[in-house]
């Protein structure tokens, strides 16, 4: 067991990860408290406390003290860190990178981990872990915490892996994006933040067909990642209503695609602003950027009424077919499996056999298509 100050101090942002915001040459952030700590002065006043903007590097803030630790033998030991998280962090980030680098092939290797990182940087934040607590009915240890920390982190991954895939870029010389001490945004156009249908402190439903994953991979690239129902046909009716086949834990079961996704969009340096203010409204505490005036999107903006966002992070209608479909694989021991773009499967033999008949005869069709070729052009 490590017994160094480091080995106690969990960063819930990971530093690499932090890094990817900082300006050329630069080594600290503006850093924006929403919630400056409070005292009574000697009349018994309320005040706050120290700079609501703070200038920090990236080693330096976005952790707190023994945050993921478990008792052991009578001691704090921080093997979640280290062999959990640090883990989840290394794959991160190479899976991040490649996406940057365009790597096909490395994202072929690591592309679910990039899920298992987003969905691990939202659990374990100071707001996720009071999401996790909310969940229980009963007084969490810091070990039940962890556990149920375990089980959850991975219950997103499926319906991410399922959704219309972009990546948008902010304009050359912009500001470029911020993040937040809970980077991870759910965002529904018709949900505002402290909606009164939402408990205290919640984000709208991954699982409502309205709500979008707004993930920047760093200061010029947004990671967006939207139901494929609502980007064919967006709506405030569909913005609560449940996605089809609203299930967790069926990864590992799936044929997924992630060969198209969407990376010929740049947005505005307005629709950057518009960004930067969704994910401050989300924000539990801290918002991080460049300079000060990052740190205030609003001001730039037209409106800040939640529904009045302007639909452009909704991918272009005609890109989103190109992603779905019904996936049909034949594998070399002549094992077969099919499933709609929903990830729904043949509930029956005889469900399966009709599907096995088609299969079958498209192939046969694709195989001859494939010998007149090759005889046309002898």
């Amino acid at each position: 067991m490590q017994t160094s100050q480091s080995s106690h101090r969990h960063h819930y942002i990971p530093v690499w990860y932090q890094k990817g915001f900082l300006a050329p040459g630069k080594t600290s952030f503006k850093i924006l408290d929403m919630r400056p700590d409070k005292f009574k002065d000697g009349s018994g006043r309320v005040r706050g406390t120290g700079p609501s903007i703070l200038s920090k590097g990236a080693d330096a803030f976005f952790w707190k003290s023994d945050l993921y630790s478990i008792p052991r033998l009578g001691k704090m030991d921080d093997v979640i860190e280290r062999m959990l998280f640090g883990a989840i962090d290394t794959q991160g980030k190479r899976a991040i990178r490649a996406w940057l680098s365009e790597d096909h092939k490395v994202i072929h290797d690591t592309y679910l981990h990039v899920y298992e990182f987003m969905d691990a940087l939202r659990l374990r934040t100071p707001k996720g872990l009071r999401f996790i607590e909310s969940l229980a009915r009963k007084k969490q240890t810091q070990l039940d915490l962890m556990l149920a920390m375990q089980e959850l982190r991975r219950m997103h991954c499926l319906m991410w892996t399922e959704g219309f895939l972009e990546i948008a870029k902010a304009p050359e010389g912009s500001s470029g994006f911020i993040f937040s001490d809970h980077p991870v945004i759910m965002f529904n156009r018709h949900v505002f933040p402290g909606d009164p249908k939402l408990p205290v402190g919640h984000d709208p439903h991954l699982h409502w067909q309205g709500t979008q994953t707004l993930f920047p991979f760093d200061k010029e690239h947004l990671y967006i990642i939207t139901h494929n129902e609502y980007a064919r046909s967006p709506g405030p009716g569909k913005a609560r209503k449940e996605r089809m086949n609203s299930r967790y834990f069926d990864l590992g079961n799936q044929v997924v695609r992630y060969d198209d996704c969407l990376r010929s969009r740049t947005l505005t340096e307005l629709q950057v602003k518009e960004v930067n203010f969704i994910i401050k409204s989300q924000a539990d505490r801290y918002v991080a950027g460049r300079m000060e005036d990052d740190l205030y999107p609003e001001r730039h903006l037209r409106t800040t009424m939640w529904n009045k966002l302007r639909g452009f992070l909704l991918p272009p209608a005609n890109k989103v077919i190109r992603q779905t479909g019904y996936t049909m694989v034949q594998f070399d021991d002549g094992r077969c499996h099919f499933q709609d773009q929903f990830g729904r499967r043949p509930k029956s033999k005889e469900e399966f056999d009709r599907e096995f008949i088609k299969t079958k005869k498209l192939k046969e069709h694709f195989e001859g298509l494939i010998n007149r070729h090759f005889l046309d052009n002898l």
